[in-house]
């Protein structure tokens, strides 16, 4: 219907290796490769219907923008990035939902949806018990900022205009972009913002995220000073 649509795009590398750390972009290739299948998910509990893995930067690209393996018109159409919801718990932006045919073909944009980093992998504040994990509580919201520099990066051999990009998302998605909002890292990679229903304008301290990680730990039989076992724990486990 006049949409090209690259699923599975790797974003950044395998987050396995570096549990609870910051992403990495991913090593560079020069073949060719297919983008017909979505990536995995984060892993989570409850029934996602997709396949899961620590593997999951992963993001898709729908645009109205390209024919025949190229930008032909010279256009550079307005990007919208979605984040998805999910209580910073579960979910996918491979969900049959966020599918951005319509959205493109209607509001003549460039679609992107992307997976990151959920639950406990995402958002596990593990700094003051393990302080190399500084950035573990953080570790999703570091995803998404890799993603949309992803975006800023490549988003022009699509027909986006990297210039022009906006973020927006529901429940948990629309308070992880308030969050982003006030992220130095995060700046300039978007122009605009729209959240629904995840109008949160503060975020969990560190005093309170120990408490979290504390009872965690506890649910998984480990002492405080236990802690770094995590890393190395099945992830079905956590």
């Amino acid at each position: 219907r006049g949409i090209s649509v690259f699923k599975g795009v790797r974003y950044g590398a395998d987050t396995g290796p570096r549990r609870f750390q910051p992403p990495v972009p991913p090593a560079p290739w020069t073949e060719v490769r297919e983008a017909v299948a979505y990536g995995a998910a984060s892993p989570q509990s409850g029934r996602l219907g997709e396949r899961t893995s620590e593997d999951c930067l992963f993001l898709n690209v729908w645009t109205p923008g390209l024919r025949d393996g190229a930008v032909r018109d010279g256009a550079r159409r307005p990007v919208m990035v979605y984040i998805h919801g999910g209580a910073y718990s579960t979910g996918s932006g491979s969900a049959a939902l966020y599918d951005g045919v319509r959205l493109a073909r209607r509001g003549e944009v460039v679609v992107v949806t992307l997976n990151h980093r959920l639950n406990a992998f995402g958002y596990a504040y593990l700094a003051r018990l393990v302080p190399e994990l500084a950035d573990s509580g953080n570790a999703g919201q570091l995803d998404l900022v890799l993603a949309l520099r992803w975006v800023r990066d490549n988003i022009a051999a699509f027909g986006g205009d990297p210039g022009r990009v906006m973020v927006f998302g529901q429940s948990g998605g629309g308070a992880k972009i308030a969050t982003m909002m006030a992220m130095p890292a995060a700046k300039g990679l978007f122009h605009r913002a729209a959240t629904m229903s995840g109008q949160q304008v503060t975020a969990s301290g560190p005093g309170n995220a120990t408490r979290r990680t504390l009872a965690w730990l506890d649910a998984l039989k480990l002492k405080p000073e236990q802690a770094a076992a995590v890393r190395t724990l099945p992830a079905a486990r956590l």
